[in-house]
């Protein structure tokens, strides 16, 4: 299926910019079925570089509020280690995406949402504040807004039907020594090690609450029998958390820790950390699986469309 923009969908924002450089040509929408309960955005796997807009950078850090100034004539100082600007695209995640959104798909009989950014992440990364995200080009700002936008929509058409989910897909190449795929739901790495967290920080909040009442505990829904992580595993991946990889420090090899990410902001923004009954779940995979997003793509879309249909099923 083509991407589609429908003017009935999204507001004319684009007053004043050139064709070149029309918003709409940065973000690419593909419509779920009707009664869906799935959204899926790919923000890191964008192509264009386009010139109108500087290169995102390191921002000038300010240690008397902690905090980063993301214009590019900032007067502050770059500090090793603070306000860095991660450039590097999760390459190849939307085409995951799509074959993992094809194979949920026929699996469950409703095709979910797919939102996928365009822009380079060197240009843009909307994973993050705007500010951190454009840094303050107006080009990029519609284009992050744009972004946003759609999920914002679709979110409202999910959120009248009930329960939903929200993954966000990416990837990673800088930790291949642990070369597991990384599911976040906004637990922070030294929380999950510890095995001392709650349902009530993660992006599950709500999916915990239902769970509960079913007689699952949040241990379990994170990494024991119901997770996600154990039907991913099953489909021969290695994936923390899992019940075979409960905590990112078993990961260790060749002495380096296990790496993971809790995911970013659009898990913490759109999810049911704060309130809603739509939860979000960022997901990272390395390079080789997504390289093979042909072969892969419909082994992680089976298990996702298994856990979907135990969790948020048709009404």
């Amino acid at each position: 299926m083509r991407p589609l923009i429908l003017a009935l969908f999204l507001p004319a924002l684009a007053v004043g910019c050139s064709s070149r450089e029309n918003y709409l040509s940065f973000v690419d929408y593909f419509p779920g079925s009707p009664d869906t309960k799935v959204i899926l955005t790919a923000p890191h796997d964008g192509w264009i570089r386009l010139e109108s807009i500087p290169d995102r950078r390191q921002g000038c850090y300010d240690s008397s509020t902690n905090a980063c100034d993301w214009r590019h004539d900032c007067s502050g100082v770059h500090v090793e280690g603070k306000c860095n600007a991660v450039t590097n695209s999760d390459l190849h995640s939307s085409v995951l995406a799509k074959e993992m959104r094809k194979t949920i798909s026929e699996l469950t009989g409703e095709t979910p949402h797919l939102v996928v950014s365009r822009l380079h992440r060197s240009k843009l990364d909307p994973n993050r504040f705007m500010d951190d995200a454009a840094q303050y080009n107006s080009v990029a700002e519609r284009a992050y807004k744009t972004f946003h936008g759609i999920i914002k929509r679709v979110h409202n058409i999910l959120a009248a039907k009930g329960p939903a989910v929200h993954f966000d897909i990416h990837g990673y190449v800088t930790h291949a020594a642990d070369n597991w795929t990384e599911i976040g739901y906004n637990i922070r790495t030294e929380r999950l090690n510890a095995n001392n967290f709650t349902a009530e920080e993660s992006s599950l909040r709500a999916l915990a609450a239902r769970a509960e009442t079913r007689g699952i505990d949040f241990d379990s829904l994170v990494r024991g029998e119901d997770s996600l992580g154990r039907l991913i595993q099953e489909e021969e991946f290695r994936v923390v958390p899992s019940p075979e990889y409960p905590r990112p420090d078993v990961g260790k090899e060749e002495g380096r820790p296990g790496k993971y990410f809790r995911g970013g902001y659009i898990t913490r923004k759109w999810g049911s950390l704060e309130k809603g009954e739509i939860d979000a779940v960022q997901i990272e995979f390395p390079q080789w699986v997504r390289d093979r997003s042909d072969y892969y793509g419909p082994k992680l879309g089976r298990a996702m469309a298994t856990w979907i249909q135990k969790f948020y099923p048709d009404d």
